[in-house]
């Protein structure tokens, strides 16, 4: 079935071979590194030593985002295939957003110029996995702490987010999305958590809405999803022995 970005609200595209071959490894070399282990670790190694460690363990690898950013050096080349391609659209300007002050104080190795890309760690059956929700309203979230706010690289008037699987996705998994999202009015309401303010969609619009959820993906081999930030998207949890590892970032666009 094909998808419109428009219509639907997200869109399949097709990843270049050789740059999701060099995330995958840049992802395997950070993992492996933050176990202790070979940095050329295969998958399989990599999902065996995670799931011997405790749910405390890890927390304190994986659970902020910044601990999960890739190297500068590979996201200079994401955004340069990303500002060559536009994803075969009529965007005059695109390009990858830069890190923010938050992400600099847990992770020092950071630089605050340094584009956003970050991969995603689920273990089997544990709540690993995110809740239906917009990014644009995360974004919202934002204005409460400015130290969130990302730096930007241009004025721009559209945000986007680009996902893609990595190792251990499948149909059973995988993203989903609540079909036509980004074009209905939804009620959020923002709660304190941990110190943050985290947006919460209305229940209501879930169960009227459940019947349009869809996971568009078919080859997760070469498979991405471009989709408007005010799409309601979540993903489930990992019924699979393996790790889910997928990567995702934030394109702005003018």
């Amino acid at each position: 079935m094909n998808y419109s970005l428009d219509k639907n609200g997200f869109e399949i595209f097709k990843l270049n071979e050789t740059l999701k071959k060099a995330i995958s490894n840049e992802i395997r070399k950070n993992i492996s590194k933050k176990l202790n282990i070979k940095l050329n670790s295969s998958y399989s190694l990599i999902s065996k030593n995670i799931n011997l460690i405790s749910d405390k363990k890890f927390k304190q690898l994986f659970g902020f985002v910044s601990l999960r950013y890739l190297s500068k050096e590979i996201t200079n080349k994401i955004n340069s295939y990303i500002r060559l391609n536009k994803f075969n659209k009529n965007f005059k300007k695109i390009s990858l957003h830069y890190l923010s002050k938050s992400d600099l104080i847990h992770n020092n190795d950071l630089k605050i110029n340094q584009y956003c890309v970050y991969y995603r760690v689920v273990r089997k059956e544990k709540k690993d996995v995110s809740f239906p929700h917009r990014d644009s309203d995360f974004w919202k979230a934002h204005r409460y702490d400015k130290n969130l706010v990302p730096k930007i690289p241009f004025k721009y008037l559209k945000r986007f987010k680009v996902w893609f699987p990595v190792y251990g996705c499948k149909k059973q998994n995988s993203l989903r999305f609540f079909n036509f999202s980004h074009k209905h009015k939804i009620s959020t309401k923002y709660v304190s958590k941990n110190g943050y303010k985290k947006p919460k969609i209305s229940k209501k619009y879930i169960n009227q809405n459940f019947k349009n959820i869809v996971s568009p993906i078919n080859n997760y081999e070469k498979d991405a999803l471009i989709f408007d930030d005010k799409t309601v998207h979540f993903a489930p949890k990992n019924k699979s022995t393996n790790l889910r590892i997928s990567c995702e970032f934030t394109v702005l666009t003018n």
